[in-house]
């Protein structure tokens, strides 16, 4: 609902995700993904492909550690709604692993906090004045 009150160009969105080293989550469902070992990217049907990879290009270019993540259907984040509201929106996810999920125990890691932060940071800094992210100008 947001979206129609202040229609954004682009959307980022952040949650965590599993790490798949979690007693009882499937890695080889889920795939391998760590607490430590930097930010997770998803790859799904709501990401934007042009938005995704110049996160993904950004962190490259400014050695940010980052893991990947595919995901066959929804989210299950506010990118889905993004995507899909206000005649779609440009929208990226980017997930801090985290284990024991829903527990009172649940850890980050430190370096995967700072991560997030300075991926979506820098990002933004290459979003250019006026891009659209559309494949048709």
């Amino acid at each position: 609902m947001i979206t129609q009150t202040i229609k954004p160009n682009v959307a980022i969105v952040t949650d965590v995700t599993h790490d798949t080293t979690t007693p009882m989550i499937d890695s080889k469902k889920e795939g391998l993904l760590e607490i430590g070992k930097g930010p997770v990217v998803a790859y799904a049907p709501a990401v934007q492909q042009k938005l995704r990879d110049l996160i993904t290009d950004t962190a490259q270019a400014k050695n940010i550690p980052f893991q990947r993540s595919a995901l066959s259907r929804a989210t299950g984040t506010d990118t889905d709604a993004f995507a899909y509201s206000n005649g779609g929106v440009a929208s990226a996810l980017i997930s801090l692993p985290l284990r024991y999920m829903h527990t009172t125990v649940e850890m980050v890691h430190k370096n995967d906090v700072e991560n997030v932060i300075k991926l979506i940071y820098e990002t933004l800094l290459n979003i250019k004045e006026g891009e659209t992210f559309s494949y048709f100008k």
